[in-house]
């Protein structure tokens, strides 16, 4: 750079200027110094004029500034320049950062002063997003390396509430000895001076940020105050605030040269990295070697370049634009590799060969930037797993006050957060005692009481926003920072209205039958230890035992046999009602217990029952039951023996009434038969006389031809348990029908084997449908393994249907269906069977 151009750039730059010369005096109290030079920018902040004030000493044109507090920092500083630490003044509503050089050959010092309002205002919106971050989550209070504290504003008076670890680290002053207190009470005359900053924030409402000189531990420290008030009601309640230290922050710009001996090293040696631009194209006019250095460019690449290839989000046009008030900026730059980086942009105006130019200071701030970006997302993610958490989470401040609930704590109480903050607890949270209604005691304050984790006490509920009783279960914890220091209660709780619904139907099902309501055997073996007493005899006990239980699931199905034993149940409870207790004791049994019931009453109420279940047509059959009773009236009897005595009458009238039973079960499935489907009773009557014509023939014995009439009847019964529209439907099946259809002899097989006087005919009955050349059903049995009865079966079952009128189609002359069978015969049918029939006299059997 030119000797001229540099010093122009020196003298206008917006980095303040001036070379000082020290003279001592011996009869002077401290160091005097001469005002050599300055530049514009060092005038214009302390408000000199040039004129009057070159070759002055500095303390007599010092002394008539306004700000005397930062005239008595600046001078100060000047008698320790061999230290060569930056300090920070404030000017009227400016800051600057000073920085002095003692020359090594004479005694000379230069000052620099660098404005850094822009950054000061950035720490402030900075801080103003931790301190919204940190009421949200108040682990960041104490998190923060700035000194937080607040103060609570009453009638006029300032008392402190609190304050984070870095704030009594730098204070010295713990919590305890802070909290309540006025400054003037904590701090003493530092106190006083304190307090006079929390004043103006009151008076101005606004958010301050200034530095003071203040004395803690017996240190005289500089400080970067900010306060923030809160207002409640338009007033201000409270103020935050933070204190930093700010006595040895760094220097923002290190110069790596004495500027004094080469005013160009400022340029060419700093640190951060410099640009000249030209304001008409954007085009680059000069830059230092830290420029090259972070952009990757040689300095004539740079000087070949426009802003706009470093910078694509901005226009030359743009940069016309730009005047003195457009101090500081935030852009994405380009390197060389192609790497974009975050920076600051500090400009000012200069004059710059002739023209006025943007001189700009740049600052790399991506790792910063990523930092906001992830703090950013760390809260989101942090809002969001708060809110995602299935159990409700509330947390409040060390006085009881609610600082937040979460989505589900919402939900089961009906406030909403907004609504519940800075609430006492125990207004949003009603509890109290299930089965008194009596308040119960606030899980918060028993945690700020004792510190430590308590949960609800067992049927505790919750009235929520609207009224409505929700049960609950919890547990508070107190929230502590890592030094153990408590700043509030964390309650987690949960509705636990379906698991207390769950554990009441647990109970339930483990005393009840879930199948029919009644009483179970559990819970009558209980009932036999709390009845089985001296002043509850006699105890009668009756017994029963559902009669055709296994043939109504076999038949019907197991929904039919489930509404037999219901229908049993509501009979047992219509019947007995609160004279006693009754209970499913078994699969098919039932057992009633009867205290101070002699056998006359007992009896009576089984010709009742008896009379009630007859009553039922709610079942395609009559219910029957086998009831046997005894009564205990010795108490030295052991009720085991009554149980067992009620049990063999029981049997014993089973075994009397069974045959009856039964011949009453059969005589319905049969009417149910002929009622759904095309069988009917001539049917089988036809059916009879064709197979005892073909066994005559075959000269087949009494007995056989006993079982062939039997099996002629019943050979479709399977029927019962196929449904109607499939029976009687008119066109052909499909294959899911069929399969249900196919299904009859096997339930036939069943029905018959469940019947004592039946069960000669079941295997006839299962194998009705094979076929002599293997391809029947159900077992695809084949020639003469097929049972003689059944070849015979399927001959006169095949004519009967085909010589009468079916839904699906009409009846066959006697001679076609003759002929049908002839030419099935030796595939479908027995041949010699066929043969014989063929051969019967009677052309119309």
């Amino acid at each position: 750079m030119k000797n001229e151009g540099m010093e122009s750039i020196f003298m206008q730059m917006p980095i303040g200027y001036a070379r000082l010369a020290s003279s001592v005096e011996k009869t002077a109290p401290r160091r005097q110094y001469i005002l050599m030079d300055a530049n514009d920018t060092f005038f214009h902040c302390w408000g000199l004029n040039r004129e009057t004030s070159l070759n002055q000493e500095i303390s007599q044109l010092l002394n008539d500034v306004s700000d005397t507090s930062a005239w008595e920092n600046f001078y100060e500083n000047l008698n320790h320049a061999k230290k060569e630490k930056p300090f920070i003044i404030n000017i009227g509503e400016c800051s600057f950062q000073v920085t002095l050089r003692r020359s090594g050959r004479s005694k000379e010092i230069t000052a620099f002063f660098t404005d850094i309002t822009g950054i000061y205002q950035q720490l402030q919106t900075e801080q103003c997003k931790n301190e919204k971050l940190a009421e949200d989550i108040d682990i960041f209070f104490n998190s923060t390396q700035d000194g937080l504290f607040i103060v609570n504003y009453v009638n006029g008076e300032f008392r402190y509430l609190r304050n984070n670890m870095a704030h009594q680290n730098l204070t010295g002053l713990t919590a305890q000895q802070l909290r309540g207190k006025t400054p003037v009470q904590a701090l003493g005359e530092t106190g006083a001076l304190l307090q006079n900053g929390y004043q103006k924030c009151v008076d101005s409402g606004e958010s301050l940020i200034y530095e003071e000189t203040a004395t803690f531990n017996g240190k005289s420290r500089r400080w970067l105050v900010r306060l923030t008030p809160v207002k409640e009601n338009g007033q201000v309640s409270y103020i935050v605030g933070s204190r930093t230290d700010i006595t040895d922050l760094r220097r923002l710009e290190i110069e790596k040269e004495q500027l004094l001996e080469n005013l160009n090293s400022m340029f060419t040696s700093h640190s951060a990295v410099m640009l000249i631009v030209d304001r008409e194209n954007g085009r680059i006019l000069d830059a230092n070697p830290k420029a090259c250095s972070f952009y990757g460019y040689t300095k004539e690449e740079l000087l070949a370049m426009n802003m706009e290839n470093i910078n694509g989000t901005i226009h030359h046009s743009q940069i016309h634009s730009l005047t003195e008030t457009d101090r500081y900026f935030l852009y994405p730059h380009r390197l060389k590799s192609g790497e974009i980086r975050m920076v600051d942009i500090y400009t000012s105006l200069i004059t710059y060969e002739g023209k006025k130019q943007l001189f700009s200071i740049i600052f790399d701030v991506s790792d910063r930037e990523k930092f906001k970006d992830d703090l950013s997302k760390e809260k989101e993610l942090l809002s969001v797993t708060f809110n995602s958490i299935g159990d409700g989470v509330v947390t409040t401040d060390n006085e009881g006050l609610v600082t937040s609930l979460n989505k589900a704590a919402s939900d089961i109480t009906g406030w909403k957060n907004e609504e519940a903050f800075k609430k006492p607890f125990d207004e949003i949270f009603d509890l109290r005692n299930e089965a008194t209604g009596e308040s119960a005691s606030s899980p918060i304050s028993e945690v700020l009481r004792t510190g430590k984790t308590v949960g609800l006490a067992n049927h505790t509920v919750l009235f929520d926003k609207q009224g409505y009783i929700v049960p609950i279960a919890d547990s508070a914890a107190p929230i502590r920072d890592e030094k153990g220091q408590m700043y509030g209660v964390v309650m987690v709780f949960r509705d636990v209205s379906q698991e207390k619904t769950q554990q009441e139907r647990i109970l339930y099902l483990s005393y009840h039958d879930s199948l029919t309501g009644m009483f179970n055997r559990r819970y009558m073996e209980e009932e036999l230890l709390r009845i089985d007493r001296p002043d509850n005899l006699p105890i009668a006990v009756i017994m029963g035992d559902v009669n055709g239980l296994k043939v109504s699931n076999d038949v019907f199905g197991h929904k039919t046999g489930d509404l037999l034993l219901k229908s049993v149940a509501e009979a047992f409870q219509q019947t007995i009602g609160e004279m006693g207790v009754s209970a499913r004791w078994g699969g098919d049994e039932f057992l009633v217990l009867l205290p101070k019931t002699d056998a006359g009453k007992a009896q009576k109420l089984v010709r009742k029952l008896e009379e009630t279940l007859k009553k039922n047509d709610s079942l395609p059959f009559k219910i029957s039951v086998a009831l046997g009773i005894d009564v205990k009236f010795d108490e030295n009897i052991p009720f085991h023996q009554v149980l067992q005595k009620a049990e063999e009458r029981m049997y014993h009238k089973k075994l009397m009434e069974g045959k009856t039973y039964r011949n009453s079960i059969m005589n319905s499935l049969l009417s149910t038969l002929y009622e759904r489907s095309t069988e009917t009773i001539e049917h089988s009557l036809r059916m009879e006389a064709i197979c005892l014509s073909i066994a005559e023939k075959l000269n087949l014995t009494l007995e056989e031809r006993d079982e062939l009439s039997l099996f002629a009847m019943l050979h479709d019964i399977g029927n019962v348990g196929v449904r109607t529209e499939l029976l009687t439907k008119p066109g052909p099946l499909d294959e899911e029908e069929w399969k249900e259809l196919r299904r009859h002899p096997e339930l036939g097989y069943r029905i018959a084997q469940n019947t004592p006087e039946l069960s000669m005919v079941s295997e006839y009955i299962l194998s009705h449908h094979e076929r002599w050349d293997g391809n029947g059903y159900p077992r695809g049995l084949k020639g003469t393994d097929i049972p003689l009865l059944c070849r015979i079966m399927s001959i006169a079952d095949s004519y009967d249907a085909m010589t009468n009128d079916r839904p699906y189609r009409k009846a066959m002359e006697p001679q076609a269906a003759k002929e049908e069978i002839k030419k099935l015969a030796g595939k479908q049918f027995d041949p010699y069977i066929a043969e014989v029939f063929l051969e019967l006299d009677d052309p119309d059997l």
